[in-house]
Parts: C-alpha cells; sequence; structure tokens
C-alpha cells in the first residue's frame, strides 16, 4: 500500500512538473504565431533574392535594408532573427 502511494505521489510530481513545461510551451507559442509573418517573409525573400551572394553582401541587404523596411511598416518579427535558423536549426 505504502509502495503504490509512493508511486502515486511520484506520478503526481511529475506530472506537475510536465504542467509547468506545457504551460511555458503556450507561451512561446503564441509570441512565436505573432512573429511567425515577419520570421517567414524575411526567410522567403532570404532564399529567393541574395541565396547565391556572398556573406557580407547577404548581410548588408538583410539586415541593412529589408529588416528596417519591415519594421517600418509594423511587420511583427523576432527580435534578431536570422533566416538561416528559421530556415534550418544548428545542427542542419
Amino acid at each position: 500500500m505504502l509502495d503504490q502511494l509512493g508511486l502515486a505521489n511520484r506520478l503526481t510530481g511529475g506530472l506537475a512538473d510536465e504542467n509547468k513545461r506545457w504551460n511555458l510551451n503556450v507561451i512561446t507559442m503564441k509570441d512565436e504565431r505573432t512573429t511567425m509573418i515577419g520570421d517567414a517573409l524575411i526567410s522567403a525573400a532570404f532564399v529567393s533574392y541574395i541565396g547565391p551572394f556572398n556573406y557580407i553582401f547577404r548581410t548588408a541587404i538583410w539586415k541593412d535594408a529589408w529588416l528596417p523596411d519591415i519594421i517600418s511598416k509594423s511587420i511583427p518579427i523576432t527580435n534578431g532573427v536570422d533566416p538561416l535558423m528559421v530556415l534550418a536549426n544548428a545542427a542542419d
């Protein structure tokens, strides 16, 4: 009986931790839902227009031309968005 109570206590404790993690994920996903449009826009432009150019030119046009334009149009975007990190993760 005590073993069952101990296992039940461990299970409810684990579920409480899982609830916290899920709540944090919900908050993160709500934020990402807002900035997804701008992040996708800059990433699609990156693939479409500046893929064949060198790193220096790509960085200049993306950071100095496109980002200010997107911000001036009040399109929500993640601060410090990197189109390559939107398109792939670090392992890719």
